[in-house]
């Protein structure tokens, strides 16, 4: 009887180290993914910037070209 509460009890343990193990690992997922959308944001912010510039680029050779025409 002793020796089954014993193993039972064994068997928890290894199934807690294997759950605290496993959370470990989501938990290096989670900052990994963390980490990679804050580079896809900072990616975007700066494609943003660069649509802006572009925009207002056009708009100024828009603007020139009609000068051009007076």
């Amino acid at each position: 009887m002793l020796s089954n509460i014993i193993e039972h009890h064994g068997r928890k343990n290894q199934r807690l180290a294997s759950l605290e193990e496993d959370l470990a690992h989501a938990k290096l997922e989670e900052e990994k993914l963390k980490a990679t959308i804050e580079a896809l944001e900072k990616e975007k912010s700066e494609m943003n910037v660069k649509v802006a510039l572009m925009e207002r680029k056009d708009l100024y050779d828009l603007l020139e070209a009609k000068m051009e025409g007076f």
